[in-house]
């Protein structure tokens, strides 16, 4: 290959060596038909429900004016929603909120995420993290950012890879990206020399074996690379699912200790009429004593009729220490 061909080949590479990112919505985020009601709430029907929708960590606090201005970038921008619940609270029997990571789209060709809208809206107020992304661009709605870039999910144009900054391998993505730069490139070249009759058929033989092993390489990265990302969206749901179960085991405990509390409630009373109880029976049981020192003839009733309430309360409260020790 000539010196004027490999020139070519490495201003391609140089090109491609800035790799140019599109902002995107998560693979495990959820549309819905919602509508822009203000500059932080949504709303949508959902499952006969209407449901209220709110971007978490995201406030604002402007004018009138500002509003307005909000309220026409999200209806340009928000054909489209999507939504990853956070929390879901029940408002009414025919209503809840979502607080969830919120997402909008005009035309699908990039998502918005609510979170960015500070770096557009002064008026907002929210914090945007920042990541170091060297040698990286980010198209976004809200603006282009190279070398350092909004935290967000992002897609790959070059591997069709969705991917979550931080916690991408930018390094593995521009190595992806350099061997489709590199494919492109002798792609190009073995085009024009087939065109050529004069080039020899062995280096034909060779640029096109040397194609198909980049090719295969590069299709096991992005396989890889998708793979992790839906690992990670399982785990995320995973964990969603895990902090559900632990809400509902903290109402479950709340509830068994209120039940726990009425049950000492109860056995403090029981256990103050079998004293009180006790109590009659000795009087009763000296004022039988002093009847018969002076000689008084005749039971008393009350003598048999409190043992038979003294031992019907002490057979409740045994059946009661019983039942407390099967729980």
């Amino acid at each position: 290959m000539s010196k004027a061909k490999w020139t070519w080949l490495a201003s391609l590479l140089l090109a491609a060596s800035v790799l140019a990112y599109v902002s995107w919505v998560p693979p495990h985020a959820r549309l819905v038909q919602a509508y822009p009601v203000n500059a932080t709430h949504f709303t949508a029907y959902v499952n006969n429900t209407t449901v209220y929708i709110t971007q978490a960590g995201l406030s604002f606090r402007g004018s009138p004016a500002e509003a307005q201005a909000v309220m026409q970038y999200l209806y340009s921008q928000c054909r489209y929603v999507a939504v990853d619940v956070l929390n879901a609270t029940r408002l009414s029997k025919s209503g809840q909120l979502w607080t969830a990571d919120v997402y909008c789209t005009a035309d699908g060709s990039m998502w918005l995420w609510l979170r960015w809208l500070p770096l557009r809206f002064t008026a907002y107020s929210g914090y945007v993290e920042f990541v170091n992304a060297t040698n990286a661009t980010a198209v976004t709605p809200v603006g282009t950012f190279t070398n350092r870039i909004p935290a967000g999910w992002y897609l790959d144009p070059a591997t069709k890879a969705v991917f979550r900054m931080p916690g991408a391998n930018l390094t593995l993505l521009s190595y992806v990206d350099s061997l489709s730069a590199q494919i492109k490139a002798l792609k190009a070249e073995l085009d024009k020399t087939k065109t050529n009759a004069s080039q020899a058929a062995s280096l034909i033989a060779r640029l096109e074996a040397q194609i198909a092993a980049l090719e295969a390489q590069r299709r096991a990265l992005e396989e890889a690379l998708r793979q992790r990302e839906f690992e990670a969206a399982a785990l995320q749901a995973n964990l969603r699912a895990a902090q559900a179960e632990n809400d509902r085991l903290r109402s479950q405990l709340a509830q068994l200790k209120a039940e726990n509390d009425q049950l000492k409630a109860k056995l403090a009373s029981m256990n103050q009429t079998l004293a009180s109880l006790n109590n009659q029976l000795t009087s009763l049981k000296s004022q039988l004593a002093a009847q018969l020192t002076s000689g008084e003839e005749g039971p008393n009733p009350l003598m048999y009729a409190l043992p038979v309430a003294l031992a019907g309360v002490a057979a409740a409260f045994v059946i009661y220490r019983k039942k407390k020790a099967e729980e």
